[in-house]
C-alpha cells in the first residue's frame, strides 16, 4: 500500500501537472493581452462577388510600411489580430498584381486612416475599384507569337507599373482588375535585357497612345514587337569571368531606348536594343574595380560607340581594366584617429578623382586606376595634402600601381 507521504507527493505532482497544462493553454501565454490590443477584419468584394486569395497589408502611417500581412479566404474575408491601437492604412493586392488602398483608391496619398482601438474590432469592407479586363496578343515583327514577353501597365502619370504579366506560349496575356480610365502599356521581348516599347508601336512613353479601360468590359490591346539587334559578350579579369557586372547600353539618340542587364556566373551578358548607335558601360561590383566603357575605356568620351543592326549580333569581349588599391590612416599629432574625414585621391593629369571617408579608427581604403595622384585630407576645420603638406603644389606624389596596394599614412598639421 501507498504510505501517507507517498500519497502527498503524488497529489503534489498531479496538481503541478494540472497547473502547467492550464498555464500552457492560457491565451495570454501565446498572444498579446487582448485588453491592450485590437483587431481589424473585413471583406473584399467585386460587386457581389467575393475576391479570394487577395493580399491584404496593414500599413503603418504615415510611412506606409507593412507590419502585418494576410490573404482573403474563399469568402473574401480577412482578419488581423493583436494590433497595437493607433492609425493605419490598408493595402489590397488584387489577383494579378494590381494594388488599391482603402477606401477603394489607387494611391497611398488618398487612403483613409483606419483607427484601431484597444479591445475592439475595426471592420473594413472594401470594394474593388471600377475596372474591366485587359488582354491581347504580343507577336514579333513577322507576326509570330512572342511567348514570355513582358507586359506592364502604367497610368498616364507614370510611376511604378500597376501590373506586370508575361505572355503564354501563344503570346497571349490577360490582366485582371485593370482600373477604369486611360492607361499606357510597355512591352518587351522575353530576353532579359530587352528594350521597352509602348502602345501602339512607339519607342517612348511620352509618344505612346493611351487606351481606355471601361468598367465591366474587356479591352483588347495587341502589340507587334519592333525588330531589334543583340549585344552580347563576356566580362573577364585576367581571364577569369566576373559576375554581377551591370551592363548599360545608352542610346546616343533617344534615352528612352537605353537598356541594361548584368553578367552571369560565367561572365556573359546579353542586351537586346533597337537598331542604332549605343555607348556601352560596365559597372563593376563595389570593391572589385571601377566603372569602364566598351573597348577598355576609362571614360565615355574615350569609348567608341557600338552600332546595332536589326537581327544581327554584336559581340564584345571586355576585359576589366587593371586597378590598384590605396589605403592609409589619418591621426592627429597625439596619435588619435581622425574619424569621418574626407580623403580625395586626385589625378591632376587626367582630371579624375576618387573619394573615401576615414573610419572610426582613422583608416581609409579605395580602389583606383593605376596612375600618379595627389592625396588631400579634409577634416571640416582644416585641409592638408599628403604627406603633411599645406598646398597641392607641395604635395608628395602618390603612385598607384596595378594589382598593388599603396599605403599613405598621415598626421594632421597642428
Amino acid at each position: 500500500m501507498m504510505s501517507a507521504r507517498s500519497r502527498r507527493v503524488a497529489r503534489t505532482l498531479v496538481l503541478g501537472l494540472a497547473i502547467c497544462l492550464t498555464s500552457g493553454l492560457t491565451p495570454a501565454a501565446a498572444h498579446a493581452d487582448p485588453a491592450t490590443t485590437g483587431s481589424v477584419a473585413g471583406t473584399l468584394a467585386d460587386g457581389t462577388t467575393a475576391v479570394a486569395d487577395a493580399g491584404v497589408d496593414l500599413l503603418l502611417m504615415p510611412y506606409g510600411v507593412a507590419i502585418k500581412q494576410t490573404r482573403t479566404d474563399v469568402a473574401g474575408a480577412y482578419r488581423f489580430t493583436d494590433v497595437t491601437p493607433r492609425a493605419y492604412a490598408l493595402r489590397f493586392r488584387l489577383p494579378g498584381g494590381l494594388v488599391q488602398f482603402h477606401p477603394s483608391v489607387a494611391d497611398l496619398g488618398s487612403a483613409a486612416q483606419v483607427t484601431v482601438l484597444a479591445d475592439a474590432e475595426t471592420t473594413v469592407r472594401e470594394a474593388v475599384m471600377p475596372h474591366g479586363t485587359l488582354g491581347g496578343r504580343i507577336t514579333t515583327d513577322a507576326g509570330q507569337a512572342a511567348p514570355g514577353a513582358r507586359v506592364q501597365l502604367y497610368t498616364l502619370t507614370g510611376g511604378s507599373p500597376l501590373a506586370t504579366v508575361l505572355t503564354d506560349v501563344n503570346g497571349a496575356y490577360l490582366i485582371g482588375y485593370p482600373p477604369a480610365g486611360q492607361l499606357r502599356m510597355a512591352v518587351a521581348a522575353a530576353e532579359r535585357g530587352a528594350t521597352n516599347q509602348w502602345t501602339y508601336r512607339h519607342r517612348s512613353y511620352t509618344q505612346a497612345d493611351p487606351f481606355t479601360v471601361t468598367p465591366g468590359q474587356h479591352t483588347t490591346v495587341n502589340e507587334r514587337l519592333f525588330p531589334s539587334g543583340v549585344i552580347t559578350g563576356r566580362f573577364t579579369r585576367n581571364g577569369t569571368p566576373v559576375p554581377n557586372v551591370v551592363v548599360y547600353a545608352y542610346s546616343q539618340t533617344n534615352t528612352a531606348e537605353s537598356v541594361s542587364n548584368w553578367t552571369g556566373a560565367d561572365g556573359t551578358f546579353q542586351l537586346r536594343p533597337y537598331p542604332g548607335s549605343y555607348t556601352v558601360k560596365f559597372v563593376v561590383p563595389s570593391g572589385t574595380g571601377l566603372d569602364q566603357w566598351a573597348g577598355g575605356a576609362e571614360s565615355e568620351g574615350a569609348s567608341r560607340p557600338v552600332q546595332v543592326t536589326a537581327d544581327r549580333t554584336v559581340v564584345i569581349d571586355e576585359r576589366q581594366l587593371p586597378v590598384g588599391q590605396v589605403r592609409g590612416r589619418l591621426t592627429d599629432a597625439a596619435g588619435r584617429p581622425s574619424a569621418g574625414s574626407a580623403v580625395v585621391v586626385y589625378d591632376p593629369l587626367r582630371g579624375r578623382q576618387f573619394q573615401a571617408t576615414t573610419a572610426a579608427d582613422g583608416t581609409w581604403f579605395l580602389t583606383a586606376w593605376p596612375g600618379t595622384y595627389t592625396v588631400r585630407f579634409e577634416t571640416g576645420t582644416q585641409v592638408q595634402w599628403a604627406r603633411g603638406k599645406r598646398s597641392a603644389a607641395a604635395a608628395d606624389p602618390v603612385v598607384v600601381a596595378a594589382d598593388a596596394t599603396t599605403v599613405v599614412n598621415d598626421v594632421l598639421l597642428p
